[in-house]
């Protein structure tokens, strides 16, 4: 989403300069990707969890929550630029959705992945209507992609058709409410 908002025509966006859009996207990287997959190594490393794919709903508890961490702390460094809306908009709804998604998996074991897709989706949708961009290719591609990665879940065994469903409809439910009530 941080990459779209690079290359989507909205106000503002596109108006920060080139060098505050490379320290955003170091920080995109290193908060919501280097630490996160570091600390889930060490996991492993310490049998804290048993694989790195944390197919088991509770192999997910402490990853989860260890990226959790990393992005309210990406949306907190982005609240403070305060340099676009959508950008710390982007880590608190991330926030909320994996919040959501570790209180589900207490009982139940949802695709994050699907849920990530559905928040893209919603937020795609909303952007090109919202801003009046004629990007059907954006809108055909987000939705195709995330068909795709339905398809690998359930085609990976990795989560049953209602987990992956599921995941996707709550992400884009959440996200869209979260970006009309705006």
């Amino acid at each position: 989403m941080v990459l779209l908002l690079l290359f989507i025509h909205t106000n503002g966006a596109m108006a920060v300069q080139t060098n505050l859009w490379i320290y955003v996207i170091f920080i995109v990287i290193f908060n919501s990707l280097v630490v996160p997959i570091s600390i889930i190594w060490l996991m492993k490393r310490m049998k804290i969890i048993s694989s790195m794919s944390m197919e088991e709903k509770q192999d997910r508890l402490y990853p989860f929550f260890v990226t959790l961490i990393f992005y309210v702390t990406t949306w907190y460094i982005f609240r403070g630029l305060n340099i676009i809306s959508y950008l710390s908009f982007i880590f608190a709804a991330a926030s909320i959705l994996l919040a959501l998604a570790i209180s589900i998996n207490a009982f139940w074991k949802i695709s994050i992945h699907s849920i990530s897709m559905g928040a893209v989706s919603a937020a795609i949708l909303i952007l090109t209507a919202s801003h009046y961009l004629m990007a059907p290719w954006l809108v055909y591609s987000i939705f195709i992609l995330s068909g795709m990665v339905g398809f690998a879940r359930l085609k990976l065994q990795a989560h049953s058709p209602m987990q992956v469903y599921s995941g996707f409809l709550l992400g884009l439910a959440v996200l869209a409410a979260m970006m009309i009530l705006l």
